[in-house]
């Protein structure tokens, strides 16, 4: 796939965000239209699961090279070890079980406490992105709050 067609099947991801409940051993349900998309769409089986800055983050295979390529060219040689070791250190390339279920790997089970847990996902560039609904809610209200802050002042809102 060249990486024009890889670009416009990213744009193709379902949008919006869902939530996911991660069952008693740890692994996660992807909702149909995500399954569609992987396995229709990308026509992709194989994924890296992994950790970085309160996200859980599903990458399929392909677009997992993509970003670790460009990162290796984009980042300094120890901004991109800092990177890989934080990703590999969680990381695993995993595919779906019978039931289209995917298993991150037990280090990020372990860190982020998701044996039943609920996740709030959403897509980011044709990756699913999730953070303990928790967490989330937490940082949407600090998101709702600074938002209400600018809307609030007297000069009006500050434009970028």
């Amino acid at each position: 796939m060249t990486e024009e067609e890889l670009s416009q099947k990213q744009l193709e991801a379902p949008p919006g965000s869902f939530s996911l409940k991660v069952d008693g051993q740890g692994r996660l349900a992807i909702p149909r239209e995500w399954e569609q998309y992987f396995i229709g769409k990308l026509d992709e089986k194989e994924f890296f699961i992994t950790f970085e800055k309160g996200w859980l983050k599903i990458f399929p295979r392909e677009i997992w090279f993509k970003q670790n390529a460009t990162a290796f060219r984009e980042k300094s040689e120890e901004e991109y070890e800092d990177w890989s070791i934080t990703m590999q250190h969680y990381g695993v390339m995993t595919g779906f079980d019978k039931e289209f279920r995917l298993t991150p790997s037990q280090t990020l089970r372990t860190e982020m406490n998701l044996k039943g847990a609920e996740l709030i996902m959403m897509n980011h560039l044709g990756t699913l992105r999730g953070m303990l609904k928790t967490d989330y809610e937490q940082r949407r209200r600090g998101a709702a709050d600074a938002t209400n802050k600018q809307q609030s002042r007297p000069d009006g809102p500050r434009m970028l």
